[in-house]
């Protein structure tokens, strides 16, 4: 439960860590994570009270130290905390942008993404609504009771973070498939490629949603969208190593020795 307060002028947030328990329902996403071979998008354990509390401080105080933007905590009680405002979601603000807005603000969320996890971080639920826009412009992050790292290692939890930030957009930004796959692809580029491996073997494994979910209303075809947006947004990767693999195997042939080798590398560094 959050609650909006006045402090010295300035917009802060009580956030309470209350609820019941998940156990039976986590339970069952877990059973069909593993089931479907998608281990980047395994439920991380739901905690309530100060083991909620404990987990957000703490993973505030990491991403921090990486250079993310979250918010400051002002206050700690035995089972709240008192966190500073950093800005309206972009949820909001993509319901209010015209195209060319929404895809700024598509492609910044994208780009403080990618700086999180070239710093060795990871959010967990970057959804539109956890995603916050300061007046300048800057990316924040919110809602970190939740530990994606409990369950799976780096790798998996920034896929998933790609795989949770597309299925936001899908449901908040007006844009279609190929235009958020354009906004992405340079940010899954300046990953590594394990993630990329990863987070295209689990757009494969969720190809059956595209066929299923635009029959469910809005909300279900958002993630059908956000699904073929990943797809489009890799799709490039293949060609291209599959080229260079082709090209370096007739160089290879040629002479016995890689000359195309010591060229690429000048070429990319």
């Amino acid at each position: 439960m959050v609650t909006k307060l006045q402090i010295d002028g300035q917009v802060a947030w009580l956030k309470r860590y209350e609820g019941g328990s998940r156990r039976l329902r986590l339970g069952l996403l877990d059973w069909c994570a593993r089931r479907l071979g998608l281990a980047p998008l395994r439920p991380p354990p739901h905690r309530v009270g100060p083991a909620a509390r404990d987990t957000e401080q703490r993973r505030i105080d990491e991403l921090a130290s990486q250079g993310a933007r979250v918010p400051r905590v002002l206050g700690a009680g035995r089972d709240c905390l008192l966190l500073a405002d950093i800005g309206p979601t972009l949820a909001a603000l993509l319901r209010q942008a015209d195209p060319d807005g929404a895809d700024r603000l598509v492609a910044d969320a994208a780009a403080a993404v990618a700086r999180v996890h070239a710093a060795g971080g990871y959010l967990g639920q970057p959804l539109s609504r956890n995603i916050a826009i300061g007046p300048a412009g800057e990316v924040g992050f919110l809602d970190f009771e939740e530990d994606p790292a409990e369950v799976m290692p780096l790798a998996h939890a920034q896929a998933r973070d790609w795989l949770v930030l597309a299925a936001g957009l899908g449901r908040h930004a007006r844009q279609d498939a190929q235009t958020q796959a354009a906004l992405l692809r340079p940010m899954l580029a300046s990953g590594t490629a394990e993630v990329r491996g990863l987070l295209a073997d689990s757009v494969a494994r969720l190809r059956p949603v595209e066929f299923t979910a635009d029959l469910l209303g809005r909300r279900a075809s958002a993630l059908s969208r956000a699904v073929r947006a990943l797809r489009a947004a890799l799709v490039l990767w293949l060609p291209v190593a599959l080229g260079i693999l082709l090209l370096l195997g007739l160089d290879l042939a040629g002479d016995g020795e890689l000359d195309l080798l010591p060229l690429l590398g000048g070429l990319l560094l």
